[in-house]
């Protein structure tokens, strides 16, 4: 029988998330989905409640990690904004959707959820304010980026990667169009 990582049960846990919600995210299903004993598992977790912490805590390092990538990857706060809306595309909607399902009933995950959200929308504040969106605008930016994300999740069952960037690129061409058309005043 093949070893299994965390990772593995971390991508294994997303996924059931992905179909079936917090409920579905028990020991049996991820030992099966994996092809492993119980005894596997509990090598690497002391039960089903600290896999589902430890999974919130992966969840929210590797979008963290992301971010700083793109961050780091792109100079321009422009091009910057443009990484940040494909991540935002890519990601796993339908685990993120079960996500935010659980944050409502279970006290640690709306707590991680919310650190997730407030990540989100600083960073693309951030790079608005780099090229001249005045901080409260920015800011302003930053949170309806985020309530864009949550909204496009939510309208259907599966989300709609081609409305969402859509909606994202209209967003970022309206705004620039307002804030790079005239210098920023001193």
């Amino acid at each position: 029988m093949e070893s299994r990582s965390p990772q593995d049960y971390f991508d294994t846990g997303m996924a059931l998330l992905a179909t079936g919600g917090v409920g579905a995210v028990t020991i049996a299903r991820l030992c099966g989905e994996l092809g492993v004993t119980k005894g596997s598992f509990y090598h690497h977790f002391r039960g089903v409640e600290d896999f589902r912490s430890q999974l919130l805590a992966h969840w929210a390092a590797e979008g963290e990690l992301q971010l700083l990538s793109a961050a780091a990857s792109e100079p321009n706060p422009v091009r910057r904004l443009d990484v940040i809306r494909e991540l935002g595309i890519a990601m796993n909607h339908e685990a993120e959707v079960a996500i935010r399902a659980w944050s409502r009933t279970d006290s640690e995950a709306w707590s991680v959820r919310e650190k997730v959200d407030a990540a989100r929308e600083r960073m693309v504040a951030a790079a608005y304010q780099e090229v001249g969106v005045p901080a409260d605008v920015a800011s302003l930016l930053g949170r309806l980026a985020v309530a864009v994300l949550v909204g496009a999740q939510h309208r259907a069952e599966r989300t709609d990667r081609d409305a969402l960037r859509e909606i994202y690129s209209h967003l970022q061409e309206m705004t620039q169009k307002i804030y790079l058309a005239s210098p920023p005043k001193a």
